[in-house]
């Protein structure tokens, strides 16, 4: 079967470093229960059965890519650790989920760690297969199937073949052209905006770390309030916020980042489990005279455009503007936590574990394990739960020291609690901690 032109993106990515952990993608609970192995390993086969692109391996036939379904026993394991302690636990679940995957075997898989008397059930699929929202759909599957030998599940009508298929129908027909002109739009005569990196990023090396930022509930409160006032989403604000860090750290006032919009539902694939993920530019034109309420508004037309025009892949609008290489070194994300099901809240404190929820008669919480880190020389993750804001902040480890990327985070926290009247030209151009830190130097 054909891959489509993202699913080809990442295949060439996974040959280039085959061990990277960057295009994994994992959920994580910490269960409160103790779970039946041969329910789950049965569940983890009913979810293969539903959903086939999770049987996919891959390989190359003259020298292209291709995918196939193969009939796999349950990719289902159990790690025993023993009598450990809790940090013990988690990071032994952290190794697990970052083990990589040989596609030509598999891509996706269930592990349930266990010890110390407690356990973690971790779904983990590399990104050629699935994305973030896929994630949420196979769990949910999952539990379901585990609660119940035959779950009613919803009929799928359609398969990740049909997107493929429809991915080039839209690539044949006149609408392409329509979808260059827009895109070599938005790009031409704009700057990847990004960080100045310190170091040369050596190929294949996708190393990545990352800072986390969490913001009050009476921030997210306030957010929510501006974001209602002016008409555009709190996402939108949080965007704003990114651009206007980015020009306060030394980028120019017309620079592009990337947005991950979801093409899910292009060719009816609304229940489809795959990789429906594409990122693309979305273009800021500040001056130190806008305001961020001013930027959001941008933002927010930038990203209904793109996601009206985000079917066209983003490997092809890079072509679009030949020898620039990518035309974002920066990506920007959302992930609504209350929109998925199962709703896993997250912690207030931004500790490693959120609260204990049930769902399906399982008590168990979400454990935000680090991943799919350095992707991007930058990448912006936006979490929300209710009013409850994170952004964590991945980047790759070996252009940028954590210093360099904590200023940053620093001034995005300024620049979206600062408010939607604030011109971006006011922000600090350096926070209290750099404040202190150059009056330590002159001390010395």
């Amino acid at each position: 079967m054909e891959l489509t032109i993202g699913q080809q993106a990442l295949w060439f990515l996974y040959r280039l470093a085959p061990e990277s952990t960057a295009y994994l993608i994992t959920v994580a609970l910490r269960v409160h229960d103790v779970l039946d192995l041969d329910r789950l390993r049965r569940a983890t086969s009913a979810v293969m059965a539903r959903h086939e692109v999770l049987r996919s391996v891959f390989d190359e036939v003259d020298g292209a890519p291709r995918r196939s379904v193969a009939d796999r026993p349950p990719p289902f394991t159990v790690t025993e650790l023993g009598a450990v302690g809790e940090s013990e636990l988690r990071a032994a679940a952290a190794r697990a989920a970052g083990e990589p995957f040989d596609l030509g075997v598999g891509a996706f898989r269930v592990t349930l760690v266990r010890g110390g008397g407690g356990s973690v059930l971790l779904v983990t699929a590399h990104h050629i297969v699935s994305d973030a929202m896929s994630q949420w759909m196979i769990l949910r599957d999952l539990l379901w199937a585990y609660e119940q030998d035959e779950p009613g599940w919803p009929v799928i009508t359609r398969t990740f073949g049909d997107y493929v298929r429809h991915e080039r129908e839209l690539l044949g027909s006149p609408r392409r052209a329509r979808l260059e002109r827009y895109w070599r739009g938005v790009c031409e005569g704009a700057e990847p905006g990004g960080l100045p990196a310190g170091r040369a990023r050596p190929a294949g090396a996708f190393r990545g770390a990352s800072v986390t930022v969490v913001w009050p509930e009476e921030t997210g409160t306030r957010l929510i309030e501006q974001a209602r006032t002016l008409g555009v989403t709190p996402f939108a604000l949080v965007v704003a916020g990114v651009q206007a860090a980015l020009h306060r750290r030394g980028t120019g006032g017309d620079f592009l980042i990337g947005c991950p919009v979801s093409t899910r539902f292009a060719g009816r694939a609304r229940d489809v489990v795959g990789c429906f993920a594409n990122t693309v530019p979305l273009r800021a034109r500040l001056r130190p005279g806008t305001t961020l309420g001013e930027a959001a508004l941008a933002a927010h037309r930038e990203l209904v455009a793109a996601t009206a025009h985000g079917e066209f892949p983003s490997a092809l609008i890079r072509e679009l503007t030949p020898g620039r290489g990518l035309p974002y070194q920066l990506a920007v994300n959302l992930l609504s936590m209350d929109a998925m099901d199962p709703p896993l809240p997250l912690a207030a404190d931004g500790s490693i574990e959120g609260p204990v929820t049930t769902y399906r008669g399982l008590r168990f919480a979400v454990l935000d394990l680090a991943q799919m880190e350095g992707q991007f020389e930058l990448m912006v993750d936006v979490r929300r739960a209710g009013a409850l804001f994170t952004a964590v902040v991945k980047y790759d480890a070996a252009l940028f020291d954590r210093l360099t990327i904590e200023r940053f985070t620093g001034r995005l926290r300024q620049a979206v609690e600062s408010g939607p009247d604030s011109p971006i030209g006011r922000l600090p151009a350096v926070d209290e901690s750099e404040v202190a830190r150059l009056l330590a130097f002159g001390e010395a």
